[in-house]
């Protein structure tokens, strides 16, 4: 069975949809850059094709039968995505495009301020942020540089650690000021996020009890989470490398010294064949020199992995 034999010319359905949506041949014919004779022609040939009257033709003017309107709303959709699709190649057909695929907390919180500086250091480069969620697939993707949050970079790729994942609470100063010692976080407003490590495993490798400390707000977004601390709005298991910025800022504050590994890192990874691209080489060698600017010192507690967590 031959696919899409039932679609007409992608030049059929632009007159198509000009003619529907300006309810005129001859002004359709002047958008499309056609005569109002070709373009009544294609839609008697698009008729045809369909089995059906799309237009009723009045004097001069046309207007959209019932299966037109519905045909209408089905072409005009189908355009549009074409159009959205050709924009999205923009960066591809850019030179010097580099495309980095990172999760967003990261690209947030560590990336996206460092950003100017791969500007200066690389002038070449045209980064490309890409923070969809996907599994970074070197082969099928149009990644060239992939950030990830794993226990270890995957085999058959080219990689480096950015820095472990170490958690630990942080809150504004004015709240943090309230806060003298682990156990006062069981009477506070604690955020909670989907990230590999809770508040009960940090609790209980400081000697508290965590039986009580799940009230407060639940994010799925470890990045949200993290602002809503900013706001004030209670106290954060926060990453110490992704809220070192706002640390170092003011904007909030590390209540204690201890943080608890995750087990998890940060790792950045790419295919020998993208590192033959000379601004991709580039890039990753900014990223590289990054490393020893990143994370802040901390007392790391080693978390145990859970079982779930290799899934």
């Amino acid at each position: 069975m031959v696919k899409f034999r039932h679609i007409p010319p992608t030049q059929f359905l632009k007159g198509f949809e000009a003619a529907a949506r300006l309810e005129s041949f001859s002004r359709a014919a002047e958008e499309v850059g056609l005569t109002q004779s070709a373009i009544s022609h294609q839609m008697r040939l698009l008729e045809a094709q369909i089995g059906q009257p799309l237009f009723l033709r009045i004097g001069r003017e046309v207007r959209l039968t019932d299966a037109g309107r519905d045909y209408h709303r089905t072409v005009r959709g189908c355009l549009e995505m074409m159009e959205d699709g050709y924009r999205r190649l923009e960066p591809y057909r850019k030179p010097g495009s580099v495309v980095i695929y990172a999760p967003q907390d990261f690209t947030r919180r560590w990336l996206l301020p460092r950003l100017p500086g791969l500007k200066t250091a690389v002038p070449a480069c045209e980064p490309w942020l890409d923070t969809n969620g996907a599994r970074v697939d070197f082969e099928t993707m149009e990644v060239d540089i992939a950030i990830i949050h794993a226990f270890e970079p995957p085999t058959g790729c080219e990689s480096f650690m950015i820095g472990t994942d170490c958690l630990s609470p942080v809150a504004q100063p004015a709240l943090a000021r309230m806060l003298r010692e682990p156990a006062d976080l069981l009477n506070a407003e604690l955020i909670h996020d989907e990230g590999p490590v809770g508040w009960a495993e940090w609790l209980g490798h400081t000697g508290v009890d965590a039986d009580t400390t799940w009230k407060g707000t639940n994010f799925s977004d470890r990045d949200i989470a993290l602002a809503a601390a900013e706001l004030g709005q209670g106290v954060a298991l926060a990453s110490c490398l992704l809220a070192d910025a706002a640390i170092k800022a003011g904007v909030l504050t590390r209540l204690f010294d201890e943080a608890l590994d995750s087990g998890r890192a940060w790792y950045v990874v790419s295919s020998e064949r993208k590192l033959k691209d000379a601004d991709v080489l580039d890039a990753w060698h900014w990223l590289s020199a990054q490393v020893p600017a990143s994370g802040g010192e901390a007392r790391q507690i080693p978390a145990h992995r859970r079982a779930d967590d290799h899934a």
